[in-house]
C-alpha cells in the first residue's frame, strides 16, 4: 500500500519506542498533516464516495501508530462525518474542503464529564435567540463540561457540539421547550492566530494509559453566540422567527436518526481492531516459530510452538483474526451499500451489527493482545517489542464509540423485537433470517442420535457447526424473552432488565459468533483456489469447534452434545490446533504486513534476534 511506502520512506515520521507525551502529539499532528498534504490522500473524499478505501486508510494509519489513525478518524469519521452526515448542504459547502484538506482540524464534542453512553441526558444547552438570529451555547454545571474530546487540547479549531435545543416560550404554559438533542458547529480556536475564542475554556485531559498522541481536552461554554445556520439540520432545523420543524415526527426518532448516521465510527473502530489483533497474533506467532526450549534427551530444542500448550493458546486466536477479518470485510461492504442506497432495512442490519462486531471483537483483541505478551515471555516485556503499547493503545477501543456493554445491550433487545416479529407474523432483517427459518427446529428437543456423533466428517461438517451456534442463540433468545415476561410483572421493564441482564449480554454474544461463522463458511466456499481453500476450511473448523468447546457446558446441559461427542470435540480440538501450527508462518504471512507495521524486533520476517540485539546496543 503506498502508505506503507510513504511512511517507510519518511523516517522522521516514524514514532519512537519512547517519547513524551507533547512530542507525540506533534508527531501524530505531524504525521496526519503529512498523510494529507504530501500524500495526497483525502479522507472525506473517500469517506463520502468509497467507505472501503477509507477504512482501509485508517487501518494503515494505526498501523503506522494507533494514536494517529484515532486522531484521523477524530478529524473525519467524528468531525468530518458528522458535518456531512448531519448536516445539509449548506454546511457541506461551506467545511468539506476546509476538513478534508486539514485545514479546517475539529473535534466532536458529545461526550460529558457526568454523562457519556446515556446522550439523551446531556445537559449542555443551545438555547436559541429570535432577537440576534443566534443560538447561545452554554455548559450549566461542572457535570456539563464536554470531557475527553479530541483534538480539543491543542489542534482543534471547531467543534461538533451536541447539546439540548432550547426554544424559548415554545413550551406550555409559555415556558421554554426543550426540542432534544442537536448537533451544533461551534468555533473554538481562531483560524488565523490559533487563540482560544471568548466565552470558551479549553483544558487538558492530560497524560493517558495510551494513546497519548492524540490531544484530548475538555471544553466549557460560557454563553457562546454562533449564527442559527451553525445548526447541523438535516433532522430538525429551527426558522428565523423560531419556530421548529422536523420531518420525524418525534425526540426519540430524531435521537436515533442522528445517532444512526454516526454508525461509521463503530464499523472502523471494529475493523481498525481486527488490523491490531493481526500485528499481536504475528509477532507472537513468529516468536514462538523462532525461539526454541527443551527438547527429548540428546535431541535439539524444538520450538516453542511444538508445544501443546502454545499452540492451545495461539492458534484458535489465529483462526479468529482469519474469521474477523471476513465478518469486517462484510461489515464494511453493507455499509457502503448502506451509504449508496439508504435503504431502511439494510440500515438498522448495519446499525445492530457493528454494534455487536464492535463489542465482541474489540473485547477479545483487547484480551488477546495479553495473552501474546505471555506467550512472548521475557521479551513480550520489551517495550520495542510492542505489546504494551498494542494494549495500551487499543484498551479504549472496548469504551469509545459505545461502551461494549451497551452495545450488546442494543443487540440483545433488537434480538428480542425480532423475536417478538417472528411471532406476529412479520418479517427479520437480513442477517437475522436464520431466527426465521428454522426457530422451530431450534428450539425443539435435541436428536438422541445426533447427539452422539462424534465422527471427524460430522464435526467438521459446516452445517453441524453453524446449527450449533445458532442452537445456542436460539434457545438463550427464548429462554430470556420468558425469562424478561416473567420479571417484569413484579419488577417493571427496567428492573426486568437489569435482573437478566448477564443472560442479555451472553445472547448478543452468542448472535454474533453465529454470524461471523457464518460469513466464514461462506468465504471459504467461495475461495476460488483449491489449496487455500483447504487451509481456510482448516482453520474455520478451528474457530468453530473451539468456539463450541468453550461453552461445551451449555451444550451438554441441553443434551445438544453426549458426553463422548465432547470428548471427540476437545480431542479434535487439539489436533485442530496441530495442524494449523504447521502452516501457521504462512497464516501469518498471508497477513502481509511489512516490517514497518509489525516494528518489534522479535517479530521481524527475518534476523530477529540480529535486530534486538542491535536495538540494545550491541
Amino acid at each position: 500500500m503506498r502508505l506503507f511506502d510513504f511512511f517507510r520512506a519518511r523516517p522522521d515520521l516514524q514514532t519512537p519506542v519512547e517519547l513524551p507525551t507533547a512530542a507525540h502529539r506533534e508527531l501524530c499532528y505531524r504525521q496526519l498533516r503529512a498523510l494529507v498534504r504530501e500524500a495526497g490522500v483525502r479522507p472525506l473524499t473517500l469517506m463520502a464516495t468509497d467507505p472501503a478505501e477509507y477504512f482501509a486508510v485508517m487501518e494503515a494509519a494505526g498501523g503506522a501508530d494507533i494514536s494517529l489513525g484515532v486522531k484521523l478518524g477524530v478529524q473525519y469519521s467524528l468531525w468530518g462525518g458528522s458535518v456531512i452526515n448531519l448536516g445539509t448542504k449548506k454546511h457541506r459547502d461551506k467545511y468539506f474542503d476546509g476538513i478534508d484538506n486539514l485545514d479546517y482540524p475539529g473535534c466532536f464534542a458529545m461526550t460529558e464529564l457526568h454523562h457519556g453512553s446515556n446522550v439523551q441526558a446531556l445537559q449542555t444547552t443551545a438555547t436559541f435567540d429570535p432577537v440576534t438570529d443566534e443560538f447561545i451555547i452554554n455548559t450549566p454545571n461542572d457535570g456539563a463540561i464536554k470531557w475527553w474530546i479530541g483534538n480539543a487540547a491543542l489542534h482543534g479549531k471547531f467543534a461538533t457540539v451536541f447539546a439540548r435545543l432550547i426554544l424559548p416560550l415554545q413550551g406550555k404554559g409559555g415556558e421554554a421547550a426543550d426540542m432534544g438533542i442537536h448537533a451544533f458547529i461551534v468555533p473554538i480556536r481562531d483560524l488565523e492566530t490559533h487563540a482560544v475564542l471568548p466565552g470558551i475554556e479549553i483544558n487538558d485531559c492530560g497524560h493517558k494509559i495510551g494513546l497519548n498522541g492524540v490531544d484530548n481536552g475538555a471544553l466549557r461554554f460560557r454563553s457562546v453566540r454562533i449564527p442559527r445556520d451553525n445548526l447541523l439540520n438535516r433532522f430538525g432545523d429551527v426558522s428565523r422567527d423560531g419556530k421548529y420543524t422536523s420531518s420525524l415526527p418525534t425526540i426519540n426518532k430524531r435521537f436515533a436518526a442522528t445517532l444512526g448516521e454516526l454508525v461509521g465510527g463503530r464499523v472502523g473502530i471494529a475493523y481498525c481492531s481486527v488490523g491490531v489483533l493481526k500485528v499481536a497474533v504475528t509477532i507472537a506467532v513468529r516468536y514462538a516459530l523462532l525461539r526454541h526450549q527443551f527438547g527429548p534427551p540428546k535431541q535439539p530444542e524444538i520450538s516453542v510452538l511444538d508445544y501443546q500448550s502454545h499452540q492451545h493458546k495461539l492458534m484458535p486466536m489465529l483462526a479468529s483474526s482469519y474469521a474477523f477479518h471476513f465478518a469486517t470485510v462484510q461489515l464494511v461492504d453493507k455499509y457502503s451499500e448502506m451509504k449508496k442506497t439508504n435503504d431502511e432495512d439494510l440500515i438498522a442490519d448495519v446499525h445492530v451489527l457493528s454494534s455487536g462486531l464492535k463489542a465482541y471483537i474489540t473485547s477479545y483483541t483487547a484480551k488477546s493482545i495479553s495473552v501474546c505478551r505471555e506467550a512472548c515471555g521475557g521479551h513480550g516485556y520489551a517495550a520495542v517489542n510492542r505489546f504494551g503499547a498494542l494494549r495500551n493503545d487499543h484498551d479504549i477501543f472496548q469504551t469509545f464509540e459505545g461502551d461494549n456493554t451497551v452495545l450488546l445491550q442494543q443487540v440483545a433487545g433488537d434480538l428480542l423485537k425480532q423475536y417478538q416479529e417472528k411471532f406476529k407474523g412479520g418479517t427479520l432483517s437480513v442477517t437475522w433470517n436464520y431466527l426465521r427459518d428454522s426457530m422451530g427446529t431450534y428450539l425443539s428437543q435435541p436428536n438422541p442420535v445426533t447427539a452422539r456423533w462424534e465422527g471427524e466428517d460430522h464435526l467438521r461438517d459446516p452445517n453441524f457447526q453453524l446449527d450449533a451456534f445458532r442452537y445456542r442463540t436460539s434457545r438463550l433468545l427464548h429462554s430470556v424473552a420468558a425469562r424478561l415476561q416473567k420479571h417484569s410483572k413484579t419488577l417493571g421493564g427496567f428492573g426486568a432488565w437489569n435482573r437478566c441482564l448477564n443472560h442479555l449480554l451472553t445472547l448478543a454474544e452468542s448472535h454474533i459468533e453465529s454470524v461471523i461463522l457464518a460469513k466464514f463458511i461462506e468465504s471459504v466456499k467461495s475461495c476460488p483456489d483449491e489449496k487455500s481453500r483447504e487451509v481456510l476450511k482448516l482453520v474455520c473448523d478451528l474457530y468453530a469447534l473451539d468456539r463450541i468447546w468453550q461453552d461445551i457446558g451449555t451444550y451438554r446441559n441441553v443434551d445438544y452434545v453426549a458426553p463422548n461427542k465432547a470428548k471427540a470435540i476437545h480431542k479434535l480440538t487439539d489436533y485442530l490446533s496441530y495442524q494449523v501450527r504447521l502452516v501457521a508462518r504462512e497464516l501469518v504471512d498471508a497477513f502481509d504486513l511489512p516490517d514497518l507495521i509489525i516494528r518489534a524486533p522479535i517479530g521481524m520476517q527475518s534476523e530477529a534476534y540480529a535486530q534486538y540485539t542491535q536495538y540494545v546496543g550491541f
